[in-house]
């Protein structure tokens, strides 16, 4: 059976739309934290930019699948959680994000603030810093692998 079009409906259980947007909030305000600490202007920029990006522009794109393939309609909160902290069959990469769109949004809150703690770490050693990089990368761990696909148990044939 294929997919239709436009993709299947998806329902974003309550549950994961409130946790997951609480927690992207939290890692946004972690990664702001990351450059903060090395440089005041530089956290700020990230941080308009990174709300901008996220809640502006991503929200906006998986906003644009029409709203009856959505179950229940989460204006794109539903997506955005799902992106980051929802299982794989939540994804819907391929209707609306894209790949490589997802990928350079999971970088930028993820990989990019967490690498730039670290530099901040070596550079000028306090246990905040690490800290800070140990939570930012614990994140980005726990956030990517929620893509991983599980691989489905068959039976052994004689």
């Amino acid at each position: 059976m294929t997919e239709p079009k436009n993709g299947r409906p998806i329902f974003f259980p309550e549950k994961l739309v409130i946790l997951g947007n609480l927690a992207l909030f939290i890692w946004i305000v972690l990664d702001t934290v990351a450059f903060l600490l090395y440089d005041t202007n530089t956290g700020i920029a990230f941080f308009i930019v990174a709300l901008i990006a996220i809640y502006g522009v991503l929200h906006f794109i998986g906003c644009l699948r029409p709203c009856y393939n959505c179950i229940k309609c989460t204006h794109g909160m539903g997506r955005l959680a799902a992106l980051y902290f929802g299982k794989r069959i939540l994804k819907d990469y391929k209707y609306s994000y894209k790949l490589p769109t997802a990928i350079f949004f999971s970088l930028f809150i993820g990989a990019f603030p967490a690498s730039f703690a670290l530099y901040s770490a070596i550079q000028d050693f306090t246990v905040i810093k690490v800290s800070v990089f140990v939570v930012l990368l614990a994140f980005t761990i726990f956030s990517g692998l929620t893509w991983r696909t599980k691989k489905r148990l068959t039976p052994n044939q004689p």
